[in-house]
């Protein structure tokens, strides 16, 4: 039986990950920085800052998912924010890798997570895949390092995975509720050109790309977005229409929005098409492959 053990478990594609894994008959561990009493899964501690981790934490694990790393948006992006968003990821993964080699632990699989900030931050309409090069400024830096690290579990796991991530849609949690807000104040409306590309997923859907990569023992970089491309001012009016709500002001100008976001306000402003045919010619298959159908089940079925 396979055992993973998972860092950021307890965030939003943690939790869903672990419940999908246990569902199948596979173990969890999660490692987390502070132990609550309230843990669902075996629970070990780690410190960055002080370089260790439980050892009982690797114990009969074959597979690391490595989700752990500080949000991209929450704060603004002072030099203090971004280097703990860096060293969240980067610093969190050496650590992993210097107590694999000290316990002389062999995996079958590193799966780490990325971003779809390794993309071009520009307005584009040409489709890109995992093939593309990498874009510039501190998202894409960010990321780099990131999958570099991953890269440096060679030798220590027979196979690395690198999924970049889009945007999460989920209702009670994450982006999408900043997002819905304003139109449930009918003030919701498209952002600068409305032409940049949202590469968005469902949360169950990501948990699922994390699942069939261990079940299907993969190896490579995989993009984790939905297969229809969507850009902001689709986004924004598909998003009204779910929640029956009107457009009614015009788009917020880009002026603006880089008034409140700062030089964060490129991640709502920019962005390309992203291609999921990498990870559909695997086998996976998507149940919300569309926004509308994405939408629709976060807001009108009654499990979420």
């Amino acid at each position: 039986m396979a055992k993973v053990l998972i860092t950021g478990g307890t965030g939003l594609v943690g939790m869903a990950l672990s419940e999908l894994l246990t569902s199948s008959g596979i173990e969890v561990n999660h490692l987390s920085r502070r132990l609550t009493g309230d843990e669902v899964y075996p629970t070990y501690l780690w410190d960055l800052a002080a370089g260790t981790i439980d050892p009982k934490a690797f114990e009969g694990v074959d597979r690391i998912v490595h989700l752990a790393g500080a949000p991209i948006s929450d704060e603004k992006w002072t030099a203090e924010r971004k280097q703990e968003i860096l060293d969240s990821r980067i610093k969190s993964a050496s650590l992993l890798q210097s107590k694999c080699e000290e316990l002389n632990i062999k995996l079958k699989q590193f799966i780490s997570a990325s971003a779809i900030g390794w993309y071009p931050l520009i307005l584009s309409e040409d489709v890109h895949s995992e093939a593309s090069e990498i874009g510039t400024g501190f998202l894409a830096d960010v990321c780099k390092e990131w999958e570099e690290a991953a890269d440096r579990f060679e030798g220590i796991a027979d196979k690395i995975v690198k999924l970049r991530i889009g945007l999460v849609l989920t209702k009670n949690a994450g982006a999408l509720t900043q997002i819905s807000r304003p139109i449930r104040f009918y003030l919701g409306a498209g952002l600068g050109s409305g032409k940049q590309y949202m590469s968005w997923i469902h949360l169950s859907d990501v948990a699922r790309i994390f699942e069939h990569t261990i079940q299907q023992n993969l190896s490579g970089v995989y993009n984790a977005v939905g297969p229809e491309p969507t850009n902001n001012q689709e986004f924004m009016q598909t998003l009204a229409d779910v929640m029956d709500k009107p457009i009614l002001v015009p788009n917020a100008p880009e002026f603006v929005i880089r008034l409140l976001f700062g030089p964060a306000a490129e991640l709502v402003l920019r962005g390309v098409p992203l291609s999921s045919k990498k990870i559909r010619d695997t086998g996976f298959e998507f149940l919300y492959p569309t926004l509308n159908s994405s939408l629709f089940d976060i807001y009108w079925s009654k499990h979420i």
